[in-house]
């Protein structure tokens, strides 16, 4: 799957079998973090907060029945970051499938 990356400034929460992921990415020289909402379920609840640097890969906050929280929660993270001088731009992930023998096989129109 190729991964095609859009600017986005707000928190969205992923739609049931949708294929887009939201985040923000923070730079400050050449380090980098991302901050992410992830909805487990592609419901607004259950929410995750997952904050990401090269080394490691973890949930710093969750919600099971307060709508928002998660999102709040990130926006905090990346107002500490853009305060403290960092960069922060928000960008969508879309999943594009990539074309396979057989999707292209199953396009083609019944033979006669």
């Amino acid at each position: 799957m190729r991964k095609i990356i859009l600017p986005l400034i707000v928190f969205l929460p992923a739609v049931a079998g949708a294929a887009t992921e939201e985040r923000v990415v923070c730079e400050s020289g050449s380090v980098w973090q991302t901050i992410q909402v992830v909805y487990p379920q592609g419901w607004s609840l259950p929410c995750e907060v997952v904050f990401e640097t090269p080394e490691e890969r973890r949930v710093v906050w969750n919600a099971k029945t307060s709508e928002g929280f998660c999102e709040r929660k990130a926006e905090e993270i990346v107002e500490r970051r853009r305060n403290e001088g960092w960069t922060c731009e928000s960008e969508t992930l879309v999943d594009s499938p990539a074309l396979t023998e057989s999707s292209l096989i199953s396009d083609l129109p019944p033979m006669r």
